[in-house]
């Protein structure tokens, strides 16, 4: 068996020693500078008998028990492990450098709390910390604007928008749904640079690049079965890649309880493999998580103006998203979710902790 040292480590010293985290595996691990020299030994395949030839104060049996467990912690990988398939993806596809990738991948799949347990920590942060001002005032010799609602049809459409997340147990239409995927990923035109035609769409895209691809959820729509379409901007169609079963859209958001009555799920997957081609530098990256809010919020007001309500979130359980889907690639990621409803609101529910900002 041939070992190394994973390249998806990172440390930060600690009280006389390191603290490492592989952040494709997110393990962490406590490593002392002993440690370190030894891994820095393993920066290429090397064969068990080898590393012998390296260590000769420490036997066959020591030397077997410390790789493995490195090995248990994500310090180390065999070859023609699982981890050793992952990490040659890593380093032949991540093209944006190790900070990029360390924000990425520390993000996946990680464990959501309760609305209760975040009410809780709300109310002690208050009683601890207090309260944070949430906007800056201006002072009394600031310039008054004009009155943005007069006569504003599209601001007053804007200013309608909330996400309610108590909904009617009634269906959402096929042609509501079209239109919020027309609206967020809809291609409108064409334009030409040096190398070939990009699509022109409803929301920005960094150098035209066009990252997302949208699948839908489909709970309860009239004039669709239930079960899990891609969509495509190419020619605005969709096409059934998976069933859905009970309780889905709930698990894929977290485990939000206000997911299970909802008709139907958009969920907005980066292709980051498109931008990574024209660009190099990891800013790039951020465009990406920028474009997922430009897509989101076209979504959310073409909702709106069909009499429903979107309620977006980021909390989603990345691999099983990914399973579903069929999306093998490492650069390819869930993202952003919205949900379709019609809104349940009456007067006493206006302050109810089922309507978000």
């Amino acid at each position: 068996m041939r070992m190394k040292c994973s390249e998806a480590l990172v440390f930060t010293p600690a009280e006389g020693q390191f603290i490492a985290y592989n952040f494709l595996e997110k393990s962490v691990f406590e490593c002392s500078a002993d440690l370190l020299d030894l891994l820095t030994r393993l920066k290429n395949w090397t064969a068990f008998p080898d590393l012998l030839d390296q260590l000769p104060d420490f036997s066959a049996e020591e030397i077997e028990a410390i790789v493995e467990s490195l090995v248990s912690v994500g310090a180390v990988i065999a070859e023609g492990s699982a981890d050793a398939a992952r990490e040659q993806e890593y380093s032949e596809t991540w093209s944006w450098g190790l900070p990029t990738a360390l924000m990425h991948f520390s993000v996946q799949d990680n464990p959501f709390i309760t609305v209760a347990q975040a009410e809780d920590m709300q109310r002690e942060k208050a009683r601890t910390v207090g309260l944070m001002q949430l906007h800056r005032p201006n002072g009394n010799g600031a310039l008054k604007l004009p009155d943005p609602m007069r006569d504003k049809e599209l601001i007053r459409l804007m200013a309608q928008r909330r996400t309610i997340r108590r909904a009617l147990d009634v269906p959402v239409t096929l042609e509501q749904v079209s239109d919020c995927l027309f609206s967020g990923l809809g291609i409108t035109g064409w334009t030409q640079n040096c190398v070939g035609r990009l699509p022109l769409s409803m929301t920005p895209s960094g150098g035209g690049r066009n990252p997302y691809e949208a699948y839908v959820f489909a709970r309860n729509v009239r004039g669709l079965d239930r079960g899990v379409y891609h969509y495509s901007a190419l020619d605005h169609s969709l096409e059934r890649v998976s069933d859905l079963e009970d309780g889905d859209i709930t698990s894929l958001i977290g485990g939000q309880e206000w997911g299970d009555d909802k008709p139907c799920m958009i969920l907005l997957c980066a292709h980051m493999e498109r931008t990574m081609w024209k660009y190099e530098d990891p800013n790039a990256y951020r465009v990406i998580m920028i474009e997922a809010g430009h897509i989101g919020q076209n979504i959310m007001l073409v909702a709106t103006q069909n009499g429903l309500t979107a309620c977006p979130t980021a909390a989603l359980d990345h691999t099983r998203a990914k399973d579903i889907l069929g999306l093998k690639d490492l650069t390819q990621a869930p993202i952003y979710a919205l949900t379709l409803s019609a809104p349940l609101v009456d007067a006493d529910d206006a302050g109810a902790a089922g309507i978000a900002a």
